[in-house]
């Protein structure tokens, strides 16, 4: 169940691929019995699993030549692992202050014409603030390239993005830096531009953690919302049904609304129960009848966090 769940496949290229191959999804069981995990416990045939799937969510099927196991929810689009991680720290990449990249700057343009046009630009964005929007920036290189570091103010990254900036008539090339372009620019900064940032960094993480309401329940953060959830998983049986009339109920249909496949997870959802899930760990599962599906509780986390429900 785990090498199937929504959690890993989405990850998993290999039986990713190997059951969109297949015209029904049905997966060659001898794959599984391959793999290191399955090995770890000790087996070693196909009847060995086909055994302990029954009366699980996953269908089975054995014919003359071999045995294989399907999901009975569509397939989740497969996900880099890398370029997931890549995309959550991008998303905070400039909580301290966006880095920007001028390029191809016009021959004869010097940085304090590009700045000066710049704080005009944007000086609605800081109405009613004393401080100057321009924190650093650069000399034009050899390249042709300047690179500022502004000041915070909410919407920015996407405001910087959208920026359309003209000096001297001429029409300059910007564009809000990653990758390598930012490491770039973030290694122009001097000691004390680092410093600043920095706090204003942790000072936007202070404001993310404002008190959310969950289910007309108040927790301080996403991360006291996460204990709770562990606290509920560690406090019961193995497959152990949560009461439809409880309080946790309510909590974790609530929390699992903020699934990006919520709709299709909760078609025909008869109740809520714990249940061992990926890496024998408890997770939540959600019970349709006879069958049952686990979810990823980190996926709604990250659904909460993108949108937050601030207590009023």
């Amino acid at each position: 169940e785990y090498y199937l769940c929504d959690a890993n496949i989405c990850h998993d290229q290999f039986f990713h691929k190997k059951i969109s191959e297949n015209p029904d999804g049905w997966l060659n069981l001898e794959l599984v019995v391959q793999c290191k995990k399955i090995q770890a416990l000790g087996v070693q045939k196909v009847s060995t699993i086909v055994e302990a799937l029954v009366g699980s969510h996953l269908e089975t099927k054995t014919d003359d030549s071999a045995s294989y196991v399907r999901r009975t929810t569509p397939l989740p689009t497969l996900v880099d692992r890398a370029q997931a991680k890549m995309e959550k720290k991008k998303a905070t990449a400039h909580d301290g202050g966006v880095m920007m990249k001028i390029a191809n700057v016009p021959e004869g343009m010097v940085w304090t014409t590009i700045r000066d046009a710049l704080k005009e630009k944007v000086a609605d964005k800081y109405a009613g603030s004393a401080k100057n929007p321009v924190l650093f920036v650069s000399s034009v290189n050899d390249d042709r390239e300047c690179f500022f570091c502004m000041d915070v103010f909410e919407g920015d990254v996407a405001y910087y993005q959208e920026l359309e900036l003209t000096a001297e008539e001429k029409k300059l090339e910007t564009s809000v830096c990653y990758g390598n372009d930012l490491a770039k620019g973030l290694a122009k900064l001097p000691r004390h531009v680092v410093k600043k940032r920095e706090q204003k960094a942790k000072d936007r993480r202070c404001a993310r953690q404002k008190p959310i309401l969950i289910n007309e329940q108040k927790f301080q953060s996403v991360g006291a919302l996460r204990g709770k959830l562990k606290e509920m998983l560690n406090n019961r049986k193995d497959e152990e049904v949560i009461p439809e009339s409880s309080p946790d109920y309510a909590l974790v249909k609530a929390v699992l609304a903020f699934h990006p496949r919520f709709e299709e997870k909760v078609k025909g959802m008869t109740g809520l129960k714990v249940g061992k899930g990926e890496g024998q760990s408890k997770c939540f599962w959600i019970v349709s009848g006879e069958a049952s599906d686990d979810f990823s509780v980190k996926k709604c986390l990250e659904g909460i966090e993108a949108n937050p429900p601030y207590a009023p």
